[in-house]
């Protein structure tokens, strides 16, 4: 009992100290910084749906092109631990005709997901293979795990260097100068960062002159960081 009064008792002081701190005189300043790359990722999402008059049907022909199709990109080259479904399903497939919910058979849908390292080759592949199977897809091009960790790293860096030069600048400006750091608080920011996520959407069903105006290039990413630092003033 005496352990925990006495462990209660520093918190409370230290929390006093701490708002004495913040009460004196003290400088408040957020650094920002953003960092912008080439997405290194590239996230292909081909949803694959079949209808059919029978329930027994509509699997049989699903698992039968899910399978030719994932056969079709491991014969492109493409290794089996790339290509990831999920959410397959079979609903009654509803209509409205005069006004009315009618049904019409079943329909079946799963998610395919191919997704790497961004290269020409694996386009190439991946598209050749939805084109034989006549499939829409969705191309996003992400940054992967390895570069938002390096990228982080940076901008909190450049954030705290955004910081101090503010910080040095208003100090100069009235002619006061900076003391020590009575604070620092990461991720504070108001505004939104830019997504890691750059999605474009593309249908095979398209016609020519769309398709050619396709750019399959991975587009320039921003990674958004900001810290608040807040200065003793003397």
């Amino acid at each position: 009992m005496k352990k925990v009064t006495y462990l209660l008792m520093l918190f409370v002081v230290s929390a006093t100290n701490i708002s004495a701190q913040l009460n004196q005189s003290s400088l408040q300043v957020v650094g920002k910084a953003t960092i912008k790359e080439m997405a290194e990722e590239i996230v292909f999402r081909i949803p694959l749906k079949i209808i059919d008059s029978s329930y027994v049907g509509c699997n049989d022909r699903m698992s039968l092109t899910l399978n030719e199709f994932k056969k079709e990109l491991k014969i492109k080259g493409i290794p089996e631990k790339l290509i990831q479904t999920s959410n397959f399903s079979i609903t009654e497939n509803m209509i409205y005709e005069e006004g009315k919910r009618v049904q019409k058979g079943y329909q079946g849908s799963v998610n395919i997901v191919v997704a790497d390292k961004y290269s020409p080759q694996l386009i190439e592949k991946v598209l050749e293979s939805i084109s034989g199977f006549q499939l829409n897809y969705t191309i996003n091009f992400a940054m992967s795990d390895n570069q938002k960790t390096r990228l982080t790293k940076i901008a909190m860096v450049n954030a705290v260097d955004d910081a101090k030069q503010k910080a040095l600048i208003l100090a100069e400006a009235s002619n006061v100068q900076l003391g020590s750091i009575l604070k620092i608080s990461y991720g504070i920011d108001q505004y939104r960062p830019e997504p890691f996520l750059s999605e474009r959407m593309m249908s095979n069903q398209s016609d020519q002159r769309s398709q050619n105006e396709l750019n399959l290039s991975p587009p320039m990413t921003s990674l958004y960081k900001s810290v608040l630092i807040i200065w003793e003033i003397n």
